[in-house]
């Protein structure tokens, strides 16, 4: 489906002000005014003791990746909101209660099938130039380009936006907008069009947001630094944040001990758990669902027979990773689906165990003694992940090589299709619909794997179509039954994201596309 993007150079009248991102009487009963709802958000939640200033010192495992804005990720976590801004954000998977940013209102159709935003005035990006409705239409022709990383091509190659005046846009679909709408734009923060293309070497990193990018070094700091220009009065809290790479856990956490870092994120669950016990200085903050998974390569080796890939199924000690990686927090019950009326909860579990069965299983494919690379991002989870899933697929007979790359190259490999056999951790949507279209290892679209087939693309297809209610969770039941026998992914945890935070931070927010750090503040 053909993406028609428009320009109409004139403005309407009446702003439409009414937050409608769902047509079911309960919300319609509960609908908030978007200004009101902002208002809310601008009030900055448990900030009445922030102090003016100071600067904030955020430590994480992976380096910042600015070529990547219009991707969700861990490398980008702690800056990217900070200076590039959405029409709306997400918190706390509530899809019904976007927060206002660069669009003050919306209105959907009646048939869901159109929704019209006003954008804020008086926003200007970092170079002092104007925003308005031309930079969403940049943003969206950016993110559909082959080499975006966006994970939200296909769904926004099925809108038509047209900016229906300097400050409204209208974007048209024909797939129900409301399960998707409110994650996407939460997902495409928008972009300078005069400065886009600097954004691969980190050269120039202007948005909108409260923070301007001061310093850039790649692989190491990106610094922000206040922007007095901002649209919002009285915010951001803090003059300047420093985000540094330490990759390492235990050196992430002499950096808390020390006082040098107040934020940090990428320590194993053992080490933040250890830290947060200390003394009350320190809180673990739980953020977004994250899946754990291995994903088999199908194109050639040992998993081109659906027997050996089950084996993989068999062969895992989920309840060992869930207790020795993860400290015992999250799931095992090997979905990729999040909780809600569609949930196929008699699918769970379907792999247990079993490395007897598993021995079998590899020996009747023919697979016994075969090198199985296994690629993965190089920060410790994953390591320890990957160490456990070594020994189990070794006591069947495979032998397992680890290729342990940083994030930009994992990513590049990924997206070219020659990752082969690699681990995942990938954020949790809402919806199955937007599972099934936004993660790379399930969706049609820009996909990660190397299985296709038919039958998997049909069932895909079904579960975007149906939406919601009986229909979805019939169609989510039947695609997870044929993943579950084509056995190419296999879900090891879902578990929380962990940060570890100073109890001197204040106003911290994480919301899908990451820390709202306008609203962070250092305590008095």
């Amino acid at each position: 489906m053909r993406t028609g993007i428009q320009s109409r150079p004139h403005s309407r009248s009446t702003l439409r002000v009414l937050l409608a991102l769902t047509l079911s009487s309960a919300l319609t009963a509960g609908c908030q005014s978007a200004v009101k709802l902002e208002q809310q958000q601008a009030a900055g939640g448990s900030t009445a003791s922030c102090q003016a200033g100071g600067t904030l010192v955020v430590a994480s495992a992976q380096p910042p990746i600015p070529g990547r804005v219009l991707a969700q990720g861990a490398a980008n976590l702690f800056w990217v909101r900070g200076v590039f801004e959405p029409l709306m954000s997400v918190k706390d998977g509530d899809l019904a209660n976007p927060v206002p940013l660069l669009a003050t209102a919306w209105k959907v159709s009646d048939d869901d099938l159109s929704v019209t935003l006003s954008l804020r005035q008086g926003v200007t990006f970092h170079s002092g130039r104007p925003f308005t409705s031309a930079d969403v239409l940049f943003t969206v022709k950016q993110a559909l380009e082959p080499a975006s990383p966006s994970n939200d091509k296909q769904i926004i190659s099925g809108w038509q936006i047209e900016a229906t005046g300097d400050h409204e846009v209208t974007i048209r679909s024909k797939t129900p907008l409301s399960p998707v709408l409110a994650s996407v734009l939460d997902d495409t923060p928008i972009v300078d069009s005069e400065t886009y293309k600097d954004l691969a070497d980190g050269s120039k990193v202007i948005g909108t947001g409260p923070y301007k990018v001061e310093r850039y070094q790649p692989g190491a700091e990106l610094t922000l630094v206040r922007n007095d220009r901002y649209w919002q009065q009285g915010l951001p809290h803090l003059d300047r944040i420093d985000n540094v790479v330490i990759a390492d856990s235990t050196a992430q956490l002499a950096a808390l001990r020390s006082g040098r870092a107040q934020l940090a994120s990428g320590l194993t669950t053992q080490d933040a758990a250890t830290v947060a016990q200390q003394g009350g200085k320190f809180q673990l903050q739980e953020g977004q669902q994250v899946l754990y998974s291995i994903v088999l390569d199908t194109a050639s080796g040992a998993f081109a027979k659906k027997e050996a890939r089950q084996a993989v199924g068999w062969a895992i000690d989920r309840d060992r990773i869930k207790q020795q990686v993860f400290s015992g927090m999250g799931t095992t019950a090997g979905l990729v689906w999040p909780a809600g009326a569609e949930y196929p909860k008699d699918s769970e579990n379907a792999y247990r165990y079993d490395p007897a069965r598993a021995r079998k299983l590899i020996e009747e494919a023919g697979a016994s003694g075969a090198e199985v690379p296994i690629t993965i991002i190089n920060n410790p989870q994953l390591q320890a992940v990957y160490q456990i899933i070594a020994n189990n697929l070794t006591d069947i007979g495979l032998r397992p090589k680890l290729v342990a790359l940083a994030a930009p190259d994992y990513q590049a490999r990924l997206a070219a299709g020659k990752g082969g056999t690699y681990l995942s951790f990938r954020g949790q949507v809402p919806s199955p619909s937007l599972v099934a279209q936004t993660n790379p290892d399930v969706r049609l679209q820009g996909a990660h794997r190397t299985f296709a087939s038919k039958e998997y693309t049909a069932l895909v297809r079904g579960v975007v179509e149906a939406g919601s209610g009986q229909a979805g969770a019939e169609a989510v039941r039947k695609l997870t039954e044929y993943m579950l026998d084509q056995a190419v992914q296999h879900v090891l945890a879902t578990t929380p994201a962990i940060t570890v935070k100073s109890t001197a931070v204040q106003g911290f927010s994480l919301a899908s596309g990451g820390l709202l750090s306008r609203e962070t503040c250092l305590a008095r």
